[in-house]
């Protein structure tokens, strides 16, 4: 008698719903022998370091270990093969959250930190923040003008384009530490975006968006309310990116074009967050979460060097410090983990676009129907990159100057790293005294 053996669907099931998690603890276990193996081949470099300079001032000896350590482990968490193993242990982590469905609970928690900020942002904006005023925008978004008295001075208006990664005021940190209040006495009308933190039905906000609508409004908005035809744009990291696609879509409206810290060639130096970044499936990672969790970046930037996280606050609180360095130290500490989350849409465009085809610095980044050539900004380029960043490299920001169209475009290269062209003294001594000379010669 002939038998026909049907399929065990019921065990096929029960196979392709144990793989995802399969995965995940393969890739787990893959991307964390790999970081152990890094950290401790950056542990023993560092102890060689010991051993060669025993003798000579303990500081000394000390930076140079810090230093051995710190070099180690960044060369090797940037290297390819660690940045696809970071990538796979994340795209299996967004496939173990679609078939569990705790991908539900990312909007959920969203929606209930964004409701959150509602009550927290009149506190954080204001304490220690240079004063302001909210004026309303078309759409969900709004725009800030700070107060100034006596009245500004400098006849063209600033628009300070901010990052969507963590919250504006990083600008604004404190009032001996303010760029806002820096440019603000030097006699600047200075405006600024307000993005506020993003909900789950936020996620489909793509570049079109922030670009044709929310930066078009503001724009709109300044002219209306100065009486001037024209607007200096003031780009802050991701900021300086959606400056400089607007400015080269619409150079009718910008005055001139200030970039601070702006990623823009990713062929380039990368850092390790940048090629972190350039490995991730961006597709995947927000069809999963909607919008991109802070606390997934709080990771990365806490991954890159987990010593110096732990080390910090010893570090810091070894000698004396007044009450005003103690105040600033803890401000920087609250923005670096206030992260917002990171609209979804906006964020593939941004990462699958730039970081992975690095289209913006080659003229051919698509922003809807409109095709972004840097060539067309013609206006006044100040680039303004620190020497030191580790996390958007000089080289990565300063060629843009080689591609824009302008004949009128000047580089500053500071010797600090990413927060301290914001918030250290010499920054605040050098810098953007030289920064407000150069916007008044062409204001």
């Amino acid at each position: 008698m002939l038998t026909i053996q049907q399929p065990n669907i019921f065990s096929r099931n029960v196979n392709e719903s144990f793989n995802p998690y399969l995965d995940y603890y393969v890739n787990w276990l893959g991307f964390t022998s790999r970081y152990s193996l890094a950290f401790m081949e950056a542990s023993y470099k560092a102890f060689e370091t010991f051993l060669n300079i025993r003798e000579g001032p303990a500081q000394k000896i000390q930076n140079a270990i810090r230093s051995s350590f710190d070099t180690s482990l960044r060369n090797l968490l940037n290297e390819d093969s660690f940045a696809s193993s970071m990538a796979d242990y994340v795209d299996s982590w967004t496939k173990v959250m679609g078939t569990s469905g705790l991908n539900q609970l990312t909007p959920m928690l969203s929606d209930l930190r964004s409701n959150a900020s509602r009550f927290l942002e009149p506190l954080r904006d204001n304490v220690n923040r240079t004063p302001s005023e909210e004026i309303g925008l078309k759409g969900k978004f709004s725009l800030l003008h700070y107060k100034s008295k006596p009245p500004p001075k400098q006849k063209t208006p600033v628009l300070v384009i901010y990052s969507l990664i963590n919250r504006h005021y990083i600008l604004d940190l404190l009032p001996k530490v303010s760029v806002i209040r820096n440019l603000q006495e030097q006699g600047f009308d200075i405006y600024s975006t307000h993005w506020g933190t993003p909900a789950s039905y936020d996620k489909d906000l793509s570049l079109e968006n922030y670009v044709e609508d929310y930066v078009e409004n503001a724009v709109d908005k300044i002219k209306e309310l100065t009486g001037c035809k024209k607007v200096t744009l003031f780009g802050y990291c991701w900021g300086g990116i959606f400056a400089l696609i607007y400015s080269a879509i619409h150079p009718e409206n910008v005055k001139n074009l200030i970039l601070h810290a702006t990623p823009v060639d990713m062929e380039k130096d990368k850092a390790v967050i940048e090629n972190w970044t350039s490995h991730l499936d961006a597709d995947r990672l927000v069809k999963t979460c909607g919008n991109v969790p802070g606390w997934l970046l709080n990771l990365a930037f806490i991954l890159r060097n987990p010593v110096e996280t732990m080390l910090k606050y010893p570090r810091y609180f070894s000698e004396p410090r007044s009450i005003d360095e103690i105040q600033q130290f803890f401000a920087i500490e609250t923005w670096l983990y206030d992260s917002r989350s990171i609209i979804g849409e906006v964020y593939r465009e941004i990462i699958d676009q730039i970081y992975k085809k690095n289209l913006l610095i080659k003229n051919k980044m698509r922003v809807h129907s409109d095709t972004v050539n840097l060539h067309n900004i013609s206006v006044p380029v100040l680039d303004i990159v620190g020497k030191g960043d580790d996390l958007v490299p000089p080289a990565s920001s300063k060629s843009v100057l080689d591609v824009i169209g302008s004949t009128d475009k000047q580089l500053i290269e500071f010797p600090t790293g990413h927060v301290g062209l914001c918030i250290s003294p010499a920054a605040h001594e050098k810098l953007w005294p030289e920064v407000g000379r150069w916007l008044a010669q062409r204001s």
